[in-house]
């Protein structure tokens, strides 16, 4: 299981459409959630997928705590 290097939370890598690399808390959540998670695949989620009670993943840039310190600059 992979670890954020930052605060140790475990996390699963996901390939975005766009081909990217995206970390996703490791558990899937019940309210909140924003990304689809299939195969390793993962997409923004729709309401077809909130209807199917697809889980739902949250971006770990959004729960870690360390999260401003590895964002870029504009």
């Amino acid at each position: 299981m992979a670890k954020c290097s930052s605060c140790e939370a475990p996390i699963i890598w996901a390939q975005t459409a766009a081909g990217k690399n995206m970390p996703l808390d490791e558990q899937p959540v019940l309210v909140g959630g924003e990304w689809v998670l299939v195969n390793g695949q993962t997409w923004k989620a729709t309401d077809e997928d909130r209807k199917l009670h697809r889980p739902l993943y949250m971006p770990h840039w959004a729960t870690c705590p360390d999260a401003p310190s590895f964002r870029r600059r504009k």
